[in-house]
């Protein structure tokens, strides 16, 4: 599906960010394509943490763990700011 949106919508997908609450498809699949990874604990984020770690974490640790969406965007957003140049 990323592969997809980047195509038909022209993204560089190492520009966006995925924010999601499973690890092992989530995390993985912004992994794969470049894209800044923003766990929520929300939804199946904490049992994605605790109990499913050992599938994915290795390969596609969060940049970011957030309690909730609104956190997750308020850190994407100030990332965003501190990284745009003027």
């Amino acid at each position: 599906m990323l592969l997809q949106a980047a195509t038909d919508h022209g993204l560089d997908l190492t520009r966006c960010a995925v924010i999601g609450d499973v690890g092992s498809t989530d995390m993985l699949a912004a992994a794969a394509v470049g894209a800044i990874r923003i766990l929520v604990e929300t939804g199946w984020g904490l049992q994605s943490l605790n109990k499913y770690r050992h599938l994915w974490y290795e390969q596609a640790a969060p940049d970011y763990i957030a309690k909730d969406l609104l956190e997750a965007a308020k850190w994407l957003v100030s990332t965003i700011k501190r990284t745009t140049p003027e």
